[in-house]
């Protein structure tokens, strides 16, 4: 979901009313309390992926659903102008790719369609968008709240993204749910599973960190790095993605000695490599995951099985808002709690769980046959069997 859904203000959203569902009043975000429903919006569609990891897209419409009136035309005038066709709530077909609704008061409708490959965004030509508003966003698994004519600018961003060829690249988030939880390991171990499947890129995107090319032993000072992504443009994915230096098949997006990632230059990296193909894995820091979440197709949390990290995870979850169904939890199991227990605790769907690599073991150079390498293994198939967004069922090594 785009910086419309301030965390200041989904923070302090701490229910939701589905009252064309259940009647229920439920916290909706990752790691809080009760029951969350699943988003009647997944982002992918879960059909057979290509063999080389990259996701399939389709659709040449937006469907609008709202009265007629100056609202729509502005909708229509967005959606003309990244190619799309605007149709009437009735309309839907196969090439459907956003939902454009015409927010008023919740609750919504019940007939509110169902289009599973869609991006729903909510719209609103109201001054400022009320409580209730954020929390029917939320229920409904909404990309983005956005208030015309004065968000413009992110209408199109969004809808260019939902227009954009079928092929693009799998986009996976690691971030730890605390300090010291294994993210960087784990992320660079996630993309030596991901050269089975076709290309892989490891994108160092936490710049107060060690950096990943320590991590991985990769050459220093490399040609190209974050220094260089100012100067990408949107069609530059694929040229930038080959000049980046290789550690055993995996390409990497690092800063060496230089700064890291700063939020726009992270957002301008994700969107160049997304319709590259194949599958980008970013290492996060916690300050980062607002930014890279309306880019990503899952996001991995890494968390230790301790209830100090649970805690931790659980605060850090409050404060992201992240859009439901976005997360899972990667356990490593690393102390008294159960990889089921962190996940309950959390509110979240597992992932995988894993034991810790022999001491000396080196990401990428050193791929084992068990552990987090074979975890992540199983991860990225089940993941890719179910379009990029089924459920992994919990692996275990």
């Amino acid at each position: 979901m785009t910086s419309t859904f301030a965390p200041s203000q989904a923070a302090s959203t701490t229910a939701a009313t589905s009252a064309w569902a259940t009647g229920a009043t439920r916290d909706l975000r990752p790691g809080s309390r009760g029951p969350r429903p699943r988003s009647r919006f997944p982002r992918l569609h879960a059909t057979q992926p290509p063999e080389d990891g990259s996701v399939q897209e389709r659709g040449t419409c937006a469907l609008w659903v709202g009265p007629a009136g100056p609202l729509r035309e502005l909708a229509h005038d967005h959606a003309t102008a990244v190619g799309l066709e605007l149709v009437d709530a009735g309309s839907t077909n196969s090439s459907t790719v956003a939902v454009v609704l015409a927010q008023a008061e919740p609750p919504l409708a019940d007939d509110l369609p169902m289009v599973p490959e869609a991006a729903l965004l909510m719209l609103t030509d109201a001054p400022a968008i009320s409580q209730e508003q954020w929390r029917s966003a939320l229920e409904n698994g909404a990309r983005a709240v956005l208030r015309l004519p004065a968000e413009s600018d992110s209408l199109l961003t969004h809808l260019a993204r939902a227009a954009r060829p079928r092929r693009r690249s799998l986009l996976l988030g690691v971030v730890g749910g605390c300090g010291g939880a294994g993210a960087s390991s784990l992320a660079a171990r996630l993309a030596a599973a991901a050269t089975r499947h076709g290309n892989a890129l490891l994108v160092d995107a936490d710049p107060l960190g060690g950096g990943l090319d320590l991590l991985v032993e990769a050459p220093q000072h490399p040609d190209v790095g974050w220094q260089d992504v100012a100067t990408v443009g949107s069609t530059d994915g694929e040229a930038l993605r080959q000049a980046l230096p290789v550690v055993d098949e995996v390409r990497l997006l690092v800063a060496g000695d230089g700064p890291g990632p700063d939020p726009s230059g992270l957002e301008h990296a994700l969107h160049a490599l997304e319709p590259a193909g194949g599958t980008v894995v970013v290492d996060l820091s916690p300050a980062l995951v607002p930014v890279a979440a309306a880019h990503l197709d899952r996001l991995l949390i890494v968390v230790p099985a301790t209830d100090h990290a649970v805690r931790a995870a659980a605060r850090r979850l409050r404060q992201w808002a992240l859009p439901h169904g976005l997360s899972s939890v990667a356990v490593r199991r690393r102390g008294p709690l159960s990889p089921s227990e962190v996940a309950a605790d959390l509110r979240l769907p597992l992932a995988m769980s894993f034991r810790d690599s022999a001491p000396g073991a080196v990401p990428l150079l050193d791929v084992r046959r068990g552990g987090a390498d074979r975890a992540c293994r199983s991860f990225l198939s089940a993941l890719l069997e179910a379009g990029g967004s089924g459920s992994t069922g919990g692996l275990r090594s």
